[in-house]
Order: C-alpha cells, then structure tokens, then sequence
C-alpha cells in the first residue's frame, strides 16, 4: 500500500526547491481531498528533500520526526506544488518548511524536522507507560487473516465513495464496542502483499472514527458506535468475514456534520519498521466543547511498541457547508 500511494503522489522535483504531487480519487472527501492524504504528500516530500537536497543529504538524517501542519485552506481535487524552504541544518536534527499550492493559492504550510533513527543521541530508559483503560488482547492475526473468528476482535472491510482508500484495509473493532466515551480502539492491517511506511502513518492519522459523531451517537458516516453495530450484524450472519460495510456522497449529503482539521502534529517514536502489516490505534478525545475538539492519535505495532503519536485540532461543523454548498471555498 506504501508503494501504490507513493505512485499515485508521483511526485515530481521541478526546482531545486519544488515538487508537483498529482491527486487521487482514493483520496476524495466530496469535491476535496481528505487531510491525511495531504499530510502524506507533505511528509514524502519532506522525507525526499531530505533525502536528496545536497546540503541535509550530507547531514544523513533521512528519517521525520516530526510534522506541525497547518490546514488553511482545504485541497482539491487537482495538482499540487510543494515549495521547499530550509530553517535549520543542525547536527543531530533539521528543520524544513513546506509550503503546499494548488493554482497559485498557498493552502497548507507545514514544518518537518528531521533526523537519523539509526544513530542514538542520548540515552534510552524505559517506563510504565501503556494505554489505559487497557486494549483488548492482541488479535490472532492468522486467524484473521483465515476468517475465523477471534475471541476479542471483530473484522470488516469499508469501500465506498467517501475516501475509498479505506477498501484497501482490513480494520478490526473489539467485541465489547466502545464503552469508554471519547476512546476507539482498534486494528488496521493491509489486505494484499503491501505494507505500511512513514509516508503510510501519515495518511493513517487521518483514517479514523469522526469522534464528534462517535460522541452524539448521531449515525453519521464515521460513527464508531454504527461502525460497530453493523460488525456484530455481519459475525452473527458470517463468524470470521469481514463485514462488508459501504458508504456514498448521498449518505454525506444527508450528515449533520463533518469535522475539520485545523492543525495536524504528528512524531514519530522510532523509524517504521520494514514489512509493517498491522497498526493498532487508539483515538481519544478529551472534549468536544462548543464545535472544538481535540483528537489524540496513539499508533503501535503488533508488538504494541509506539511507533508515532499525532494530535488534531478539529472544528465540528455544519455538513452542508461541505457537501451542499454550490459555491466552492474556504471552510474556515
């Protein structure tokens, strides 16, 4: 999946400072691009510049490790130019910042810092960190992967017209639901032989339950509580399948809200792993609060080693501002 997203980027050095990126229908959100997919052309464009711009190559820190980005203004559906500006070259990390542009418009700005994961630079101690309420054990992936059932989680798979790079998953919820208001637990594991990179978790803090809808209990698209209702139909029906569960613009047309990133942090806690197929992620909120929210993303192995952390700023708007308004621009 690394690969097929990184193809259909195909980003393109155009200056010593510059990249085109192309879009994709996987990507849709309505008549815009969804905000993980922008994130995922920031960091491989970052991830590249670092790679290959002469001055940072020589510094040999080719991994991110951390992104601030700033939505301004939301992305459509055509090609986008990253401009390139270098902040910092330091020794042990470095800090760029990317601008992004669609049509001479700048819509998103972001700051990348980069380094070497592969050379320590202090010391390591460990802690009793862990996620808390506890997550269900992890899932027998054989079994899984077999559909058969497996004791603590349920599979299903999510195709649709709304961000349809979700039927490229497999995502599996835990048998008890969700009973902790303003926390989702859960599995996302590739289908076919690809895997998952940086560039991938980028995208992956994005494909998340909407917490506002989860919160309301409102039936919308993206609400876990629905979500998993329509999983417990599918195992009493077919133990072991993957739900089949779908979604379309008329579905959206009909939504009462729809969230809008403000701001994306995202860091990573060590390089991605080679061969990476399964991510857990546990999504909580602290409070939804007069249309603002804040969205904690926590991602970890199948290992349950931290793999990368992300925080969203999110404002809780009214849907037809999205997907009715027959005037495109700026949501904010």
């Amino acid at each position: 999946m690394a690969d097929t997203l990184k193809k259909q980027i195909a980003l393109q050095q155009i200056a010593p400072s510059s990249y085109t990126a192309d879009w994709h229908a996987d990507w849709t959100l309505g008549s815009t691009l969804f905000g993980g997919s922008i994130a995922a052309i920031i960091h491989h464009a970052a991830a590249t510049h670092a790679a290959t711009e002469p001055a940072l190559a020589a510094r040999d820190q080719p991994d991110i490790l951390s992104m601030h980005v700033e939505f301004l203004r939301p992305c459509e559906r055509c090609q986008s130019t990253v401009v390139v500006n270098t902040l910092k070259i330091g020794a042990k990390t470095s800090t760029i910042q990317l601008q992004l542009s669609q049509n001479g418009k700048l819509k998103v700005i972001a700051l990348a810092t980069t380094t070497n994961f592969d050379k320590p630079i202090g010391p390591t101690v460990s802690t009793t960190w862990a996620l808390l309420p506890p997550v269900p054990p992890v899932p027998d992936f054989d079994r899984i992967l077999a559909q058969q059932p497996d004791s603590h989680w349920l599979p299903a798979c999510l195709s649709g017209e709304i961000i349809p790079v979700t039927s490229q998953l497999l995502i599996l919820n835990p048998r008890r639901g969700f009973p902790v208001d303003g926390i989702c637990d859960g599995w996302y594991g590739c289908k076919g032989d690809e895997r998952m990179d940086a560039t991938y978790l980028a995208m992956m803090t994005d494909v998340i339950p909407s917490m506002s809808d989860t919160l309301l209990r409102n039936g919308g698209l993206y609400d876990a509580h629905a979500f998993f209702r329509k999983m417990e139909k599918g195992a009493e029906e077919h133990p072991g399948v993957p739900a089949e569960i779908t979604n379309s613009v008329d579905e959206a047309m009909r939504a009462t809200l729809y969230n809008n990133t403000v701001t994306l942090d995202l860091e990573f806690k060590r390089r991605v792993p080679e061969g990476l197929r399964w991510i857990q992620t546990r999504v909580s909120t602290k409070m939804l609060h007069e249309g603002r929210m804040d969205i904690d993303i926590t991602m970890c192995n199948s290992e349950i080693e931290l793999i990368c952390t992300a925080h969203q700023l999110i404002l809780v708007l009214e849907a037809e501002r999205k997907f009715r308004s027959s005037k495109p621009g700026p949501v904010l």
